[in-house]
């Protein structure tokens, strides 16, 4: 690195609000309506299709449904922000998200479930994309981190108050009623221009020639570069789609299941809030590392659990607590680590892949445990899912930082517009543990 680019990021506005940076607020109250819509139909759906008729295997398969069509979005993000701008774009995905849940309500057929989830998951990928995206391109300098858990804070708390309030709300109220009030989404419409005329005004649009010169090539690169945070994100959001998907069937009881999901809710939006500002301070290995201890504990006791019918109250929420720290921070982690890897040039590349990740592996977890408890058992579900957490923890210990994208590359980009470009700059041979010399939040 050179005298420059020590320089440069030696220069830390401290002062400098995360909160109150242009376009964030908006950025906040937008995901904030959409996730209250998300949350609250995410244990409900399968739910309804199992009042329907329909078994484990097809409520899985809602949310697996839900999480398949959001990857389909998020491919194609990038195509609809060049031809619909990022104001249109914002607006519609709420739309998406938000408009199919009164349809929904209308009737328990597993194909009218699995249509309009389908829509949502359409408005799903096209929120999670540009939220991530717009993140990282409205924090201030030297806040990427705290702007990311400041991000992932506004996306939890929705789902800390309304995906556990969603059984008890379910046994209180005629479901078609509390699915037609996954229409909240609509309700953040009002912030889309003010939050997409910000990001405009710090994103040159690119000329065709660019865009194509950026190719499969530089898709590659940039995924090769981020592959252990991706397989690390896919494998924590399988195991958090699992309980917030199969929490009502395998706690013992509304009463349960509801405080659960807070539970895991609740830590997973500390979590990771204060892993996004331990990620600008802090090597994000031995964090990584450390989160999958716990989490691989977090679902032993769970397995352990859900071996009766009745599961221990003290195992089964001391498992989800666990989980549920390990679920909140590698999402922050994960991510700061994609888009330090990958470079500031390429942060819709790597948006588009890191909620690949995040989705898929929501989707694949609750497939998964839906499949296990028709073949098997939750408690060989779970068990599976702790193997699996135990082995990518020995990959991340031995695994090495990982090379991270030039530091000139990334300023030269920044100097252009604040990460407009999808190419892939040379990588570095420095490391990740390089953070440590990051100056605080």
């Amino acid at each position: 690195m050179n005298r420059r680019s020590r320089k440069r990021r030696s220069t830390n506005p401290t002062g400098t609000s995360v909160l109150t940076a242009p376009g964030m607020p908006h950025l906040l109250l937008l995901v904030s309506f959409c996730l209250a819509g998300f949350a609250l139909l995410l244990p409900v759906s399968p739910e309804w299709a199992m009042r329907g008729g329909a078994d484990e295997l097809g409520a899985g398969l809602v949310t697996a449904t839900l999480m398949g069509f959001t990857v389909l979005a998020q491919l194609l993000v990038k195509t609809v922000l060049r031809r619909l701008g990022w104001s249109r774009t914002l607006a519609l995905g709420a739309l998406l998200l938000g408009l199919p849940a009164p349809v929904q309500a209308l009737s328990d057929s597993l194909w009218v479930v699995l249509t309009t989830t389908a829509l949502r998951g359409l408005g799903f990928g096209i929120i999670t994309v540009c939220g991530s995206t717009a993140t990282a391109t409205l924090a201030p300098a030297g806040r990427q981190g705290a702007a990311i858990g400041l991000y992932g804070l506004a996306l939890s708390v929705p789902q800390m108050v309304l995906t556990p309030a969603a059984p008890a709300l379910a046994a209180a109220l005629p479901l078609p009623v509390l699915i037609a009030c996954g229409v909240l989404p609509v309700l953040g419409l009002p912030f889309a221009p003010r939050l997409g005329s910000e990001v405009e005004a710090r994103t040159p649009r690119l000329a065709p020639e660019q865009t194509a010169a950026a190719g499969v090539r530089a898709n590659l690169t940039v995924l090769r570069r981020m592959l252990l945070p991706l397989v690390t994100l896919l494998l924590v959001t399988a195991a958090g789609g699992a309980v917030l998907t199969f929490a009502p069937q395998f706690a013992g009881g509304a009463a349960v299941a509801a405080t659960a999901l807070f539970l895991f809710a609740a830590t997973a939006a500390l979590a990771r809030w204060g892993c996004g500002v331990l990620a600008d301070r802090f090597s994000p290995r031995p964090l990584t590392f450390a989160l999958l201890v716990v989490g691989c504990a977090g679902l032993a006791l769970i397995a352990l659990a859900v071996r009766t019918g009745q599961p221990p109250l003290a195992v089964l929420l001391t498992g989800v607590v666990l989980l549920g720290a390990t679920y909140g921070g590698l999402q922050s982690i994960t991510l700061v680590q994609a888009l330090d890897r990958a470079g500031v040039a390429n942060r819709q590349t790597t948006s588009v892949f890191w909620n690949i990740g995040y989705d898929s592996g929501t989707g694949l977890g609750s497939l998964v445990l839906g499949l296990a408890a028709q073949v098997a058992t939750f408690t060989a579900g779970f068990t599976a899912l702790s193997a699996g957490m135990a082995l990518v923890a020995i990959v991340v210990a031995v695994a090495g930082g990982g090379g991270r994208a030039s530091h000139q590359s990334t300023g030269a980009a920044a100097g252009t517009g604040g990460g407009a470009r999808d190419t892939a700059p040379p990588e570095s041979t420095h490391h990740d543990d390089a953070r440590r010399s990051r100056p605080s939040c």
